[in-house]
């Protein structure tokens, strides 16, 4: 008795310290809470080096605008006093910063800095776009006539365009024609101009080759396009600056990059800094001038409007020290601090709802390699795998092979299997094949082994009814652990964890009639309450 009430004592204890540390930092986070919820932050600098001529010097660049996937903030222009720097917003948008100077032979040095915080934009498609008329064509005629670069009255343009409409449906069926048609043009590192023409006859062009091509078949086809312009953002200094295509659909703007593969979608990490067929940088001509993008990417609280020495400041009791010092990858913590959510999930689904699941954590497991496959595509692949396994374990089981050495040749053929289909992918640029990852494809072998040890030892039939259970576990799991904000939220509490133990302790008190046996036994429930 006095084990019980000291337990209790104690479970209630650590739950009024949780909540007390929860509560205390509840009031800063509320305040600071941001809707924009970015995916990805990079702090972004231009840094600009160069020499004044005889007389009067300029350089100009874009410089990145807000709109509803991209926010910029903390923006700041540091360079010596003899340069005067101005902004100038264009009638499209596009905001350019321009340093000037009087001074002759001189060195300078710009450093332009901003924090870029994205977000990916993702469109489907209809089958049919709206009817563009008359009166609108004429505020769109820039995004349909040609241009000495996107050249879509040429009779080569022409002829390739007829070809992509044949035997089309719809206007979708067009565009993804044109797509796949200009995204199977060999890629190559061009850094010199190459207009759409020059695309076809060479056939082979970097991003501003493919995305002027792509432009010129969609103007002519009547469809409004443009050309974008900005930098892939990643966590290294680079010198290169990125294009991609865009085509109004229905009143928005929907985004295209063949050189990438990205069919109406623009990842997170796509700084948009000007609209239009233009060079991202121009200076006086005869000048020495280098340049270079240095890009920091930068810890964050996706659902925070707070940087990371504001959040280490909210209490001595979280985990961001771990992230911000970079003792442990984001990724890995993310794991650790999922599994408990995962595994009390499951365990409330076999103790209070009765599922019936290969293990506590395998589900848990599973669902972490579908957010790395893709919820259908890893379950097709789950299931592929178990009848592959299944094969293959077939004539070692007759052969009389313990267990273990079993589940090593399994894995070994699927690993085997997984670098052969890696490099067919390689070799035929078939994208999905090399995205396969050793951890998730490894989760799915075991989850396939442990299906193919049930049928061995309790039958086809109880191993599928406990694989479809499994399944729908999974699916609750990937559902729930899919949240982005979820793991910020225990990063920010990690006395959540000291909950978790809570209710997991009540769940294993639990010998209440679990939820399916209702259904199980409603005939006897029936009877009772007849009688």
């Amino acid at each position: 008795m006095n084990l019980k009430t000291n337990l209790r004592t104690v479970l209630i204890l650590v739950s009024v310290v949780a909540i007390v540390s929860i509560g205390l930092k509840l009031k800063p986070i509320l305040m600071n809470y941001d809707n924009f919820n970015p995916e990805v932050v990079y702090k972004v600098n231009y840094d600009y080096f160069f020499k004044s001529g005889d007389k009067h010097t300029a350089v100009k660049t874009f410089v990145p605008y807000q709109n509803l996937r991209q926010r910029i903030s903390e923006e700041k222009i540091v360079n010596d006093t003899t340069l005067t720097f101005i902004k100038d917003t264009l009638k499209n948008g596009n905001i350019k910063g321009v340093w000037n100077t009087e001074i002759a032979n001189q060195y300078h040095a710009v450093k332009y800095q901003f924090v870029f915080e994205g977000k990916e934009t993702r469109h489907t498609l209809p089958l049919r776009f709206d009817f563009i008329s008359e009166k609108h064509k004429e505020h769109l005629q820039d995004y349909l006539l040609p241009t000495e670069n996107i050249q879509s009255d040429h009779s080569n343009i022409k002829n390739i365009a007829a070809q992509l409409q044949e035997e089309t449906q719809n206007d979708k069926e067009i565009i993804q024609n044109v797509f796949d048609y200009v995204a199977a043009i060999p890629s190559a590192p061009i850094i010199t101009l190459t207009d759409a023409l020059t695309a076809i006859e060479q056939n082979r062009a970097s991003c501003n080759g493919k995305s002027r091509l792509f432009v010129a078949i969609c103007r002519n086809l009547g469809y409004p396009a443009r050309i974008k312009g900005g930098i892939i953002l990643e966590n290294t200094n680079k010198r290169t600056s990125h294009v991609w295509a865009e085509v109004l659909i229905n009143e928005v703007w929907v985004p295209f990059d063949a050189l990438n593969n990205h069919f109406a979608y623009i990842p997170a990490n796509y700084l948009e800094i000007h609209t239009g067929d233009e060079f991202l940088i121009t200076h006086t001509a005869g000048i020495q001038f280098d340049y270079t993008y240095h890009i920091d990417e930068t810890h964050h609280i996706s659902f925070l409007n707070m940087n990371s020495e504001e959040i280490s400041e909210l209490s001595s009791i979280s985990l961001w020290s771990l992230v911000k010092g970079g003792v442990m990858p984001k990724n890995a913590l993310n794991l650790l601090l999922l599994l408990p959510i995962g595994g009390l999930l499951v365990a409330f689904l076999r103790n209070i709802i009765g599922l019936k699941t290969f293990g506590v954590f395998l589900p848990v497991l599973i669902a972490f390699s579908l957010l790395h496959t893709g919820f259908v595509f890893g379950i097709v692949l789950f299931v592929v795998l178990i009848l592959m396994v299944g094969l293959v374990s077939y004539p070692f089981e007759r052969l009389g092979l313990l267990y273990t050495p079993k589940l090593v040749i399994s894995l070994t053929f699927m690993v085997s299997l997984m670098i052969i289909t890696t490099m067919i992918g390689i070799r035929y640029d078939i994208l999905w094949l090399t995205t396969l990852s050793f951890f998730p494809t490894i989760i799915l072998t075991i989850a396939a082994e442990r299906f193919a040890r049930a049928t061995t030892e309790d039958g086809y039939k109880e191993a599928i009814d406990k694989l479809l259970q499994t399944l729908l576990a999974t699916t609750i799991c990937y559902l729930v652990l899919s949240w982005s904000w979820l793991p910020s939220v225990l990063i920010i509490f990690p006395e959540l964890l000291l909950l978790i133990i809570i209710l997991a302790v009540f769940l294993g008190r639990y010998i209440g009639i679990r939820w399916v046996e209702f259904y199980r036994f409603r005939p006897l429930f029936n009877e009772s309450i007849s009688k």
